[in-house]
């Protein structure tokens, strides 16, 4: 005889998880079109929990023979597919394939499993994971301008401290061959760049970790760095940043070996560019840019210190009346070695105006003596007498290796140049007491400066060097 054996109703709380289920699902869904990143980190947290729930329910409504047991099947699989599928597809997946090919230092497909994660699923949890290791992995693979963006990135979002040495010295290094990159393929602009970001990066370690070895290992490399920054803007004819590299050296590390050449190259930089301004007319600006070079203080800068092609390539066309308010106004503000240098640079180029502006030249430069450390001329003694009326005789033996120029101002204004190791002609000049002074070509020997008589009459012989 049949049984009939009667099938129970779904209970309530089957009803209430069956309800939650479909809100899941369609809150899942909801956030899939929405951001797939948390879409996928979401996933595994909501399918674990869906499948165990469902295999209680499951076994529960079949041993009641209710209806339920098949909803509950439906569930069951489709949490366990998305769970199997968050393991394959997604930013969890993506980020293991990352980490192993990370580990096996295949960095180019490193980056672009991490380049997928980020670009795909950039609100995943991963994401800050995966902007840290393709930072390393752009450095590790000598990609260093995407590495400089990506730490950087990084930096501001707080993955990395700012206070993070490591990162800095990446950076550094990161900057450093991209200059040197650019160099070798003649960008010579972006590779005076780079390297003053390398020297910004090195300035913030020096100034923010100064008690470590890389903060001392910066002191050496910032001027390096400046250095050839500047060599670079000077291929550029970018004058203007090359100076500002070079006295950035000059100022600031004259300790470095890089000291001189920078001075040298400065010099250089300053005639350039005065050059360039005097071929456009701008003739007061290129002559304010050349005198620059005279307050340097790394060498002896006077006019014997710089090259007639220098010189000329600056001052031969500019007209003497123009070099002639210059040099005024240099006296008049007590610039007196620029302006001695001005009126030197006219009578070369224009040995018309000699008579003119040797007074002026002579004038400037004994002010300029007299207002530096010298040694004190000795009074002027007579070595015989001879007949002429208000005029004395003056020899001058110059027994040094380096030419003399002496200067007379008194009763007529004399100039008086002495090459070395060779003695002067008898001079005639205009007895009475001058303001004089003499200098050597060397710069480590003083001028001398004083007031001396030359007396009617008389014949005088100048030696130096000058004994005690």
């Amino acid at each position: 005889m049949y049984t009939y054996r009667r099938k129970y109703r779904i209970g309530p709380g089957s009803i209430f998880f069956m309800i939650l289920f479909i809100l899941i699902t369609i809150g899942m869904g909801y956030l899939f079109y929405m951001d797939k990143g948390k879409f996928w980190d979401m996933l595994p947290f909501v399918c674990i929990p869906v499948i165990i729930i469902s295999l209680i329910l499951i076994i529960f409504n079949f041993t009641r023979r209710t209806r339920g047991s098949s909803f509950f099947v439906v569930f069951f699989l489709l949490s366990l597919t998305g769970l199997i599928l968050s393991n394959i597809f997604g930013p969890s997946a993506l980020n293991y394939k990352a980490e192993k090919s990370f580990d096996n230092k295949d960095y180019s497909q490193s980056i672009n499993y991490y380049n997928t994660l980020l670009n795909n699923y950039p609100n995943s949890k991963l994401a800050d994971n995966a902007l840290e290791k393709i930072s390393y992995a752009y450095y590790s693979n000598g990609n260093y301008m995407e590495a400089i963006d990506s730490f950087k990135k990084a930096i501001d979002s707080e993955i990395f401290s700012d206070a993070n040495l490591e990162i800095k010295n990446k950076l550094e290094k990161c900057y450093t061959k991209l200059a040197e990159d650019y160099y070798k393929n003649e960008k010579y602009s972006q590779s005076a760049e780079s390297y003053l970001n390398a020297v910004e990066v090195l300035e913030d370690i020096k100034s923010n970790f100064p008690d470590t070895n890389e903060a001392f290992i910066a002191i050496y490399k910032i001027p390096e760095y400046l250095y050839k920054a500047a060599l670079n803007f000077n291929k550029t004819k970018n004058w203007e940043k090359s100076i500002e590299a070079l006295e950035n050296i000059i100022n600031n590390y004259n300790d470095s070996d890089y000291f001189n050449d920078a001075s040298s190259l400065l010099s250089k930089t300053y005639i350039n560019e005065a050059a360039e301004l005097v071929s456009n007319h701008n003739y007061v600006e290129g002559v304010e840019e050349f005198l620059k070079i005279l307050d340097l203080e790394v060498q002896n800068n006077n006019y014997n210190n710089i090259s007639d092609y220098e010189k000329r390539k600056v001052f031969h066309s500019i007209p003497p009346n123009t070099l002639k308010s210059i040099a005024r106004d240099k006296y008049n503000s007590g610039s007196y070695k620029k302006a001695s240098f001005l009126y030197e640079i006219i009578v070369e180029y224009n040995p018309e105006l000699e008579e003119e502006i040797n007074p002026l030249l002579i004038d400037s430069k004994l002010k300029l003596i007299a207002s530096s450390t010298y040694n004190s001329l000795a009074p002027a003694v007579p070595e015989r007498k001879f007949w002429g009326p208000e005029k004395s005789i003056l020899i001058i033996e110059n027994n040094t290796e380096f030419d003399l120029t002496v200067y007379l101002k008194g009763p007529e204004y004399k100039i008086i140049i002495v090459e070395k190791n060779s003695t002067s002609d008898e001079i005639e000049i205009s007895a009475g007491t001058y303001e004089a002074a003499s200098e050597l070509t060397s710069p480590d020997i003083l001028p001398y400066y004083g007031e001396v008589t030359y007396e009617e009459g008389q014949k005088y012989r100048e030696e130096y060097p000058i004994s005690d």
